[in-house]
């Protein structure tokens, strides 16, 4: 008895010392938001800041293209997007959706760009904004987060 007591308590103690593999960040707990990246009130709290108006934001529930948590609205009455993603696989593939979705569409003018692991999605579906000046500003602005 004794013995099969030693080997397992061995062979517990070898199995915990194995590499482990990182689990993907998880959602903070009381909100919906990804730890490690950027969140999307920071987002927004900087466009404002800079003098962009922001209109009609809110979370979308579910989520599109694997993202954890989004919130869509208007920037400038560009139609925006700023999505958290919980691995790389994910935000890869919601960028490829984005893209997808696109081609599909005949989009005239967007943008995707990712900051960590958030991302922007903006595009002028009613060309409301042919000179580019507000995506120009709300890229430069979510680069530097």
């Amino acid at each position: 008895m004794r013995l099969s007591l030693i080997t397992i308590i061995a062979s517990t103690a070898f199995l915990g010392c194995g590499k482990r593999t990182q689990l993907p960040p998880k959602p903070i707990p009381g909100s919906a938001h990804v730890q490690g990246t950027v969140h999307t009130d920071e987002v927004l709290a900087a466009w404002r800041n800079a003098g962009l108006a922001t209109d009609g934001f809110a979370s979308m529930d579910p989520p599109p293209d694997s993202a954890a948590f989004c919130e869509h609205g208007l920037v400038r009455g560009v139609d925006t997007t700023v999505c958290e993603y919980a691995s790389e696989d994910n935000i890869s593939r919601g960028m490829q959706q984005v893209k997808a979705d696109w081609a599909r569409l005949d989009t005239h003018t967007g943008v995707v760009l990712r900051t960590k692991r958030t991302t922007m999605v903006a595009v002028d579906r009613e060309r409301r904004e042919p000179s580019g000046k507000t995506i120009s500003q709300m890229t430069k602005i979510f680069s530097k987060l």
